[in-house]
Parts: structure tokens; sequence; C-alpha cells
């Protein structure tokens, strides 16, 4: 009630400790815009999002932000908000949603699985700037290389059914070789040293307009 933030990871609150050292600069992005936020979540509202400052499986060297949302829960309703509803609440933050690729009916497989394309994320030099910033990290480059899937493609994409203002599905798609990278992998990200990934030219993540093409605050 008193505008202070929250944050979760997986259903439990962060509350401060070393595993939790990929999340500092997220909780200070938090703070920072708490105010904002708050006036547009109140007591009512709960935001989920991906926070991708720590490299996983895929390293990303142009990133819009380094916090990525995509759902709104209205406590108050007891459901989900659709994508139009989300962008209605969220409007004029400086957040970034994850984008949207299709909005339309989907009668098959081979609909969802064309639909993963290039990331938007990557650009053609993300090679280079992985082991500019395995140099920085202070990782072993050969480590590196075997714990990030060399593709250019994202991950898999996200359905959601969304017949009004609510969501009521969603299936995950991810590719199968996304998968085979996970498993080849060294251990689990969390056990290695943190490697930042990148965010695209000029994108202040702190600045009070985001201004970013796909913000909401550039909507």
């Amino acid at each position: 009630p008193d505008g202070t933030p929250r944050l979760q990871s997986r259903g439990h609150f962060l509350t401060g400790g070393y595993r939790e050292r990929h999340f500092d600069l997220f909780k200070t992005w938090a703070n920072i815009h708490a105010q904002a936020i708050f006036a547009r979540l109140g007591s009512r509202y709960v935001m989920y999002g991906e926070w991708m400052y720590a490299k996983h499986t895929v390293f990303y060297d142009a990133l819009p932000h380094y916090f990525l949302e995509f759902d709104v829960f209205d406590t108050e309703a007891g459901h989900f908000l659709s994508t139009a509803a989300r962008r209605n609440v969220l409007a004029g933050l400086p957040i970034m949603p994850v984008p949207v690729l299709f909005e339309g009916p989907i009668t098959s497989l081979a609909e969802v699985k064309a639909l993963v394309q290039p990331s938007l994320y990557k650009t053609s030099a993300w090679a280079e700037a992985l082991h500019v910033a395995a140099e920085k990290s202070g990782s072993r480059a050969d480590f590196v290389e075997k714990q990030t899937e060399d593709s250019e493609l994202a991950e898999g994409v996200y359905v959601k059914v969304e017949p009004d203002q609510t969501v009521d599905d969603r299936f995950k798609y991810v590719r199968g070789d996304f998968l085979q990278a996970i498993a080849a992998a060294d251990g689990h990200w969390q056990d290695r040293p943190i490697l930042p990934n990148g965010l695209a030219t000029d994108v202040d993540i702190f600045a009070p307009t985001l201004g970013v093409k796909g913000a909401y605050d550039a909507l």
C-alpha cells in the first residue's frame, strides 16, 4: 500500500544474498521507477516480466531493456489481462513489453513454427560482442562458447489465447536444438560468473522516458 516495490523471482521474494546478485540492477531500476509504476499498478495489479541481465544459454547484444514485461494480473478480478488491456494499464510507463509477432487465429503447429525467426535482440556481431563481454566478466572464452547456443534464432514463441480482455489459455513452443544446447551446457547458469547481456545503442533503463520503439511510453 505504501508503494514500496515487492520483487519476486519464481515465487519467492527477493530479500538479498549471493544467488540474487544478478538482480542487483533490477532492484535499483525498480526503486528508481517505483513511484511511476505504483501510480498505475497500485495494490490491484501485479506485473510479470523476465529480467534479462545475465546470460543463460543465449547471448543477446541488443536488448531494448533488461526487464521485458509479459503479463499483468488483476487481483480484484482474479485473471490475467489481455495484451490490449495490459497496454491500457501500462501506457506511458518506461517499460518494455515482449514483442508481439502475430495477432490472429492460429490453426496449426506449422504456423507456430513459422513465427520462430532470427532474434530481434541479436545483431550480426553478437559473437564478437560475446567475446568482449566474456573478457570483461573474467570468464574463460572456451567455457562461454560451450555454454552459449550458436544460433541467431529466437528460443521459441509464446502463444496466448485472448478472446476478450483476459488470457484464457497459453502455450509455449521451444526449438528442439535450443533444448539440446541447454542440455549440453556445463552446469546451471547461476553457478557461473555473471556475464551481462548487452543493451541496444543509447538505451538508458534508468531514464524517466525509455522512448525505445515498442516501449509503453513510445506507443
